[in-house]
């Protein structure tokens, strides 16, 4: 049984030892798993098409600071985007599968079962 290690211990340990574990725990995952996890890593490495507000922050400090004002697009970091109001639904185009209560599923099931043994009244 393995036991989980706390991050200092793994600190603790050698760069080559790290490494022997990690393809270790590599070899043994599927393809499948595998291919996700390029896949992230891969996508994770390409720049972001939006800026946080942070990021927006730095970059405009950073012009202030150089006095490189002149000719830097300041516009698109001030506008605010207004939060979309928040109705239940996160993507408009995506339903929200029903909900149904405890008595309400206990009850379709006693009538799927009078409906399977023929016992419904009319």
């Amino acid at each position: 049984m393995m036991k989980l290690m706390s991050l200092k211990q793994y600190m603790n340990m050698s760069k080559p030892a790290l490494i022997r574990k990690i393809t270790k725990t590599l070899k043994a995952m599927p393809k499948k798993r595998l291919a996700v996890l390029c896949y992230n890593i891969t996508k994770s490495k390409l720049p972001r098409l939006t800026i946080s507000a942070k990021e927006a922050k730095r970059i405009r400090l950073k012009a202030v600071k150089t006095g490189r004002l002149e000719g830097f697009l300041d516009e698109p970091f001030t506008k605010k985007r207004k939060a979309l109001p928040y109705n239940g639904r996160i993507d408009k185009r995506r339903k929200k599968k029903r909900k149904f209560s405890r008595k309400q599923l206990a009850a379709q099931r006693l009538f799927a079962k009078r409906a399977r043994a023929g016992t419904l009244r009319r």
